[in-house]
């Protein structure tokens, strides 16, 4: 049967540096075959509707990767503690179209390796308001300019959560997108003063 990822893969496994973007192609799930292009910088494949079940563990092994897009899919399961092995990663957006089915590991200290992390979207991802340990990781991102966490059942036990965790990131940070999340009380406003002084309004 043929496989696009099969393809690509005999395809760019010998060149020096490899660019892709595949978003919006219809390939029924995301093979374990990409997992050999070690040489890619750049992974698009947002808005595949068609790409379903679990995000596979071998993008860990794309270890020159910048730029992850896994956006607007139909993903399930865990993010998988592998993608903590992408140390050069720059860009990480995840966002699923099944609200709830995609969810992070409170255990995992995966992002905590991401040090070179700039832009960093969620969306989606349910038990991000009760996973404290992922929260306290994305605190620990010295270089992070942008980060959303959209759709993601925060509510002001995330504040309360994190009112006394030192942020690595505030010097850096300038977009902050909590959009479609339930606070309820006033609390968040000195919290955003705490988190960076480079927001703008």
């Amino acid at each position: 049967m043929f496989s696009l990822f099969d393809t690509l893969g005999a395809l760019f496994e010998s060149f020096p540096l490899v660019v892709t973007g595949l978003s919006s192609d219809k390939e029924s799930v995301l093979e374990s075959r990409f997992g050999s292009l070690s040489n890619l910088k750049y992974l698009n494949l947002a808005g595949n509707n068609y790409l379903e079940g679990s995000i596979q563990p071998q993008l860990g092994n794309l270890s020159q990767l910048q730029h992850l897009d896994l956006s607007y899919n139909s993903f399930e399961g865990s993010i998988p503690s592998q993608l903590g092995n992408l140390s050069n990663l720059q860009k990480l957006y995840l966002a699923n179209d099944v609200d709830g089915a995609l969810k992070i590991g409170d255990g995992d200290h995966w992002l905590s390796n991401l040090i070179s992390l700039t832009h960093l979207s969620f969306h989606s991802i349910s038990n991000l308001n009760t996973s404290h340990g992922c929260l306290q990781m994305i605190a620990k991102l010295p270089k992070l300019r942008e980060l959303s966490l959209i759709h993601c059942s925060l509510s002001d036990h995330f504040i309360l959560s994190l009112r006394h965790t030192k942020f690595n990131f505030s010097s850096s940070l300038s977009l902050l997108d909590l959009s479609g999340n339930t606070f309820m009380s006033s609390m968040i406003l000195p919290w955003l003063s705490n988190v960076t002084s480079n927001l703008a309004c």
